[in-house]
């Protein structure tokens, strides 16, 4: 595929009617969710005077974020994306509020007006998912979609730690956190207000009895997510994977400092996977493909597993550098067809719930691999703590093997529908 034709993909996704104003807004209020934590990590630690404080706020607002998004993800579909978003935004600005209160009083105090905070902040990038499933008819187009907000959430995250730096440096780590909700009550405020998704919960009500799976849905429209066939073994995949990348979190400062070079050089390493996925993730969205998404899936999870390999085996930094820059490749792409595969697979009438029960368990995931790699680390190594990320991706993709009859009759009907 040639460069026009790339750019030429997203160009006609930013021409359909109602992309512009859904994402714009979107974007806003997503950046917050890599600045928040960081700026309020950072004001509790200089406030008490303890770094142990801070982490153990954000431990708070970790566990707030994991019992909060799949129920505003249920209360979306129940409610509407617009009446939950609003009502969030309000609440995260009275939370905000609190948590200036709080900082005048004793540490315990602080620490848990943190969950205030986290539990009033609105799911916006699962939504976003949910926008385009049910704004973009399957196929390339939604592919592309997809792959774009793989990319975004990767941009962020690389975004988000030196902009609080840098907010931090020029006013202070309270009025960075401050800025960060203000950013978010602003972009919820005006994506809950976009006209394409303001009317998605009536869209996805109407489109259920008429859709290609209205026999399905209608057989499974009263139940929870996970309780719909091949669904857990996605999200299973979706905590797998996030273990398998947090896990080089820990590693690779560890290794870097194993080979006499200061832990800050392996942080700095830790932007390559991020900048690999953004390009990795650009080009799989700029293609058309004919796979079954379950197919691409699986693929995409066996070449994450394969890159994983030669981490283990890195023998200096360099081949280390190397060796995530390969391991961050299939990041976005794999994140693209992780939602797309779960939205054609739920009733659009729960979609919402089911994309927050996936960053749910990408943050559970995620935690588990950071806990499992300080502890391998501290017990064995960093060469034994590093094959935790193969590992990890290998569980991943046994759990989608495992499900490959059930998920790939329900790809051939979306793809038949879709004329891919």
């Amino acid at each position: 595929m040639s460069l026009g034709e790339a750019v030429g993909r997203y160009a006609a996704l930013w021409r359909t009617p109602g992309v512009p104003r859904v994402m714009l807004p979107a974007m806003l209020a997503r950046l917050p969710v890599a600045i928040e934590p960081l700026a309020i990590f950072l004001h509790i630690s200089a406030k008490t005077g303890s770094y142990t404080s801070g982490a153990t706020a954000l431990g708070v607002f970790s566990a707030a974020l994991a019992v909060a998004w799949p129920l505003h993800g249920r209360l979306i579909d129940r409610r509407g994306l617009r009446v939950v978003l609003l009502t969030l935004a309000a609440l995260h600005a009275v939370a905000l509020a609190l948590f200036v209160v709080a900082s005048s009083g004793p540490t315990w105090l602080l620490v848990a007006s943190v969950a205030p905070v986290a539990l009033t902040m609105a799911p916006v990038g699962s939504t976003v998912r949910a926008a385009w499933a049910l704004i973009l008819p399957p196929g390339p187009t939604l592919n592309t979609a997809n792959a774009l907000e793989a990319v975004l959430i990767e941009v962020f995250f690389v975004i988000g730690p030196a902009l609080t730096g840098l907010l931090t440096g020029v006013f202070s780590a309270l009025t960075t956190t401050l800025l960060a909700g203000g950013m978010l009550v602003v972009g919820s405020l005006l994506y809950g207000t976009a006209p394409a998704v303001s009317t998605m919960r009536r869209e996805a009500e109407t489109s259920e009895p008429g859709a290609p799976d209205a026999g399905r849905s209608t057989a499974r429209g009263g139940r929870r997510p996970w309780r719909i066939p091949g669904v857990v073994a996605i999200l299973v995949a979706a905590g797998g994977a996030a273990a398998a990348f947090a896990v080089l979190e820990v590693t690779v400062p560890a290794t870097v400092s194993a080979h006499g070079d200061a832990a800050a050089t392996g942080v700095a390493l830790l932007s390559l996977p991020p900048a690999a996925s953004v390009l990795g993730g650009l080009v799989y969205g700029a293609r058309h493909h004919t796979r079954l998404p379950v197919n691409r899936y699986l693929v995409l999870l066996a070449v994450a597993f394969a890159c994983m390999v030669p981490l283990v085996f890195a023998t200096s930094v360099p081949v280390l550098a190397v060796c995530l820059f390969l391991a961050g490749l299939p990041l976005a792409a794999l994140s693209s067809e992780e939602f797309g595969l779960l939205g054609s697979l739920v009733p659009k009438t729960v979609i919402n719930e089911s994309f927050a029960l996936a960053a749910t368990m990408m943050a559970v995931g995620s935690a588990a691999g950071t806990l499992a790699a300080g502890a391998v680390l501290g017990w064995l190594g960093p060469t034994e703590a590093r094959l935790l990320s193969p590992m990890a991706a290998l569980i991943a993709l046994a759990a989608v093997l495992s499900m490959r009859a059930t998920l790939s009759s329900v790809d051939s009907m979306v793809t038949a529908d879709s004329g891919a």
